[in-house]
């Protein structure tokens, strides 16, 4: 984690972090799929196996939260920031980013080991979104960084 912090730190380009983002999250699906004996997982968003498919389902919930709190702040969802360069939805993408590889990414691969259903994944990620206070802290992180005045 420490190498990771020490890249993204170092990220000169929206693009360059972008990319040490995405390195991260795959180096996250690899350790939890290990730890969760699905060691063959390959993230394919398209793929019909429980896992993606949570992983789907609980990043769209995390959208939906996202959304919620830029509507609330009026703040265009649109606005973009770190992904809306490279398609639609743009600020929702990184709000969301605040929560999805904490709280989806380990319970998507706890409720596929475990065989749920989706209605019993959907309500495990409310119910971890719900103890983590994930509204209440993507509202605060949000609105911290939209009241900054020290952007250079």
């Amino acid at each position: 984690m420490e190498n990771y912090c020490t890249n993204i730190d170092s990220a000169e380009k929206s693009g360059d972090l972008l990319q040490r983002e995405a390195l991260l999250t795959k180096q996250l699906y690899r350790y939890v799929a290990k730890a969760t004996q699905q060691s063959d997982f390959t993230r394919d968003h398209q793929a019909t196996d429980l896992a993606n498919g949570f992983l789907n389902h609980g990043n769209y919930l995390a959208y939906g939260l996202a959304a919620t709190i830029l509507w609330v702040l009026g703040i265009p969802h649109g606005f973009a920031v770190m992904h809306g360069k490279t398609r639609r939805g743009a600020l929702v993408f990184d709000v969301a980013d605040l929560v999805k590889d904490a709280i989806v990414l380990p319970w998507a691969f706890v409720c596929a080991k475990e065989k749920m259903s989706e209605q019993e994944f959907r309500q495990q990620i409310l119910q971890k979104f719900t103890e983590h206070k994930a509204l209440d802290f993507m509202f605060e992180q949000v609105k911290q960084q939209a009241m900054r005045d020290d952007w250079s």
